[in-house]
């Protein structure tokens, strides 16, 4: 039942609506009230709360998994990179929730008994593994933030400059489940939950709609207080920016713009696409708002990559990153991969990802806008995996973990969505998780191949079998020793011309050879096509091993024959080392089919994908050049986190 009273410092109504809710803050005078019963204890005034760029207020409502909810209270924590909201949600049902809004990202959690006993804070560290609740998770983000304001009504005792150690955490599985561990408790509390996209919750009665719809492009102008140049801040959720008149980086937590980092001496980059230039992105228009060049340096040699961060004023923030001319669109990943240091391979999103390199990226140019404070020579250990035409990419700090997925964009896609007027440079080499350009080719090879490859077997079964190969002589004969006689075989009639004319012999040979002399003669013209062959055939046995030299059959092809009458003069000559008689099975057979050219042709289209896949191969050995982990099947690892 919701519960009333008056503020002891203003005298102004303060209504709980959860009978859970012990802790509030005045709307009127920002006490801070703890209920005592039926009273109300003042226990001084809340600080103030920053502004910030979320879309939630008291009063908002939602739904979550079918249940209503309205947003009764909120938290506001500062931590190294900026701050964010945990929004206190009272449902229907009379449970009671969280939702932290940080970076765009919307996670609804619950608080859960752990299951298990908990790692002390300081021993734990990015990527460890932890079962909650009976569920694996694996640790992505560690921080000592602090609490800096809140509002409306809690259920625990708070105050601004209290100290959270907070422990955050995504499932190993594709589930999307989420954990944090607050060790400002003793025992640390757990909640549990998900991460949705906005639009899950179908909230209502949020800021306004004037928030909501605001259009991409500056929100504030500044001036830098090192040189005085304009400063443009497109979204209250930057953290930090950097000059790009004078490069000095500065905390965008307010108007001030304090310095965090004075520019060094360095060459100047001009980016390829200007900041506050607009490309329209799957359907939307986004911002270029912030640019940095990173490096890794391996065996004294630089690899540089040019990133630039996108905003938009609904979808967030999105990176295009640029290396050697070959563009990705990188978003963040909600749902980490399961990985353990050293893995080959990754699985997300059904698809296998092969690790390619590990390094330590150094961020040694900046200019524009980010969502956390960004330093110039800042550390970050990472490692790409790759599934053209996409790559994974998971970063390491020392108190946080992060995954990326990209999308490999052609530069004509890039300069197309950002109506450049110049085309950007065109690719050098093989990019990392490039398509490859003569995979499809490749691939219609093959299909041509099998297409041809059936074609012709189809074609010559049809002629062995069916249209060719006609019979016209199948004679016996018997050639004996003594006899020197030719011997003539049966009249066969060409009653048209014959493309070839095949003289098969089938003989009893026995450790034995024989000598041929043919003559074909055409009766009506006397014409004659000569010609000679011997027949051996050998076998027997060495060592108990059995042998055999040579084959009994032999035949003989005449070619291109006038249609006419015909017949075969054979001359015999028979071993003298062994006298017998040989039996000899005479077929003479016309348009017989021949398995030469269907070999041959067969040979010649196995050619053809074998060049094709030459092409794939050397271009994927183009792309392994730069791998320390594919091309030498070594893990690359440098000593640190991964």
């Amino acid at each position: 039942m919701p519960f009333s009273a008056n503020c002891p410092s203003c005298g102004a109504p303060v209504v709980f609506k959860s009978s859970a809710s012990f802790h509030g803050v005045c709307e009127f005078c920002r006490s801070t009230l703890v209920r005592h019963g039926g009273d109300l204890e003042s226990l001084g005034r809340m600080a103030d709360l920053l502004e910030d760029a979320s879309p939630l207020r008291l009063g908002s409502e939602g739904q979550h998994r079918g249940v209503h909810f309205a947003v009764v209270g909120r938290i506001q924590l500062r931590y190294e990179a900026g701050i964010w909201n945990e929004w206190y949600l009272l449902f229907d049902d009379q449970r009671g929730g969280w939702l932290s809004d940080a970076g765009g990202e919307y996670l609804i959690s619950f608080l859960t008994p752990p299951a298990a006993p908990l790692p002390e804070f300081a021993a734990l560290m990015p990527n460890d593994e932890l079962k909650l609740a009976g569920r694996d998770f694996v640790v992505t983000d560690i921080e000592e933030a602090m609490c800096i304001s809140g509002e409306g009504e809690l259920p625990f005792a708070f105050g601004a400059g209290y100290p959270a150690q907070l422990v955050d955490l995504r499932a190993t599985d594709a589930s999307g489940a989420f954990a944090s561990i607050d060790y400002s408790e003793m025992p640390p509390l757990v909640f549990v939950g998900e991460t949705l996209p906005f639009a899950s919750f179908h909230f209502a009665n949020l800021r306004g709609e004037q928030a909501a719809a605001k259009p991409a492009g500056a929100v504030k102008a500044l001036q830098c207080p090192a040189c005085g140049g304009a400063i443009a801040i497109h979204d209250k959720a930057v953290q930090s920016v950097a000059c790009p008149s004078c490069l000095t980086v500065l905390d965008a937590a307010n108007d001030s713009l304090a310095i965090l980092q004075k520019a060094a001496a360095a060459t100047r980059i001009a980016p390829l696409i200007s900041l506050g230039s607009v490309g329209r992105f799957l359907g939307r228009d986004w911002t270029v708002i912030g640019f940095q060049q990173r490096v890794i340096t391996a065996e004294g040699v630089d690899y540089p990559w040019q990133e630039y961060l996108l905003h938009h004023a609904e979808e967030g923030f999105r990176w295009l990153v640029e290396a050697d001319g070959h563009w990705n669109w990188v978003s963040p990943v909600a749902k980490p991969p399961r990985y353990s240091t050293g893995q080959p391979t990754v699985a997300h999103g059904g698809d296998t990802y092969f690790r390619y390199s590990a390094g330590s990226a150094v961020t040694r140019y900046v200019i524009g806008e980010f969502t956390w404070k960004i330093e110039l020579g800042e550390t970050w250990e990472t490692t790409d995996f790759i599934a053209p035409p996409k790559m994974l990419s998971r970063e390491t700090s020392r108190n946080e973990t992060t995954w990326s997925l990209g999308d490999y964009l052609p530069p004509d896609e890039v300069a197309a969505a950002f109506k450049l007027k110049a085309p950007l440079p065109a690719p050098v080499g093989a990019g990392i998780n490039q398509p490859n350009p003569h995979g499809e080719s490749h691939r219609r090879v093959w299909r041509m191949v099998w297409k041809f490859a059936l074609l012709a077997v189809i074609a010559q079964f049809l002629w062995f079998f069916v249209l060719g190969g006609s019979t016209l002589v199948d004679q016996r004969l018997v050639f004996s020793p003594g006899r020197d006689e030719p011997v003539t075989t049966q009249t066969f009639q060409l009653d048209r011309p014959a493309r070839n004319l095949v003289l098969r012999h089938d003989t009893n040979l026995d450790n034995n050879w024989l000598g041929l002399g043919l003559t074909l003669i055409e009766k009506g013209s006397g014409k004659a096509w000569a010609a000679q062959t011997e027949i051996a055939y050998w076998h027997g046995s060495d060592g108990g091993e059995s042998w055999s030299e040579g084959d009994r059959t032999r035949e003989l092809v005449f070619r291109d024959l006038p249609a006419g009458s015909y017949y075969f003069v054979i001359d015999p000559e028979i071993s003298t080392e062994k006298p017998v008689s040989v039996a000899d099975r005479i077929k003479v057979i016309r348009d017989q089919a021949a398995w030469s050219n269907f070999f041959l042709l067969l040979v010649f289209l196995g050619l053809l994908p074998l060049l094709s896949r030459y092409r794939v191969n050397a271009f994927e050995q183009e792309r392994l050049k730069n791998s320390d982990f594919l091309a030498s099947g070594d893990d690359g690892d440098d000593g640190g986190e991964d």
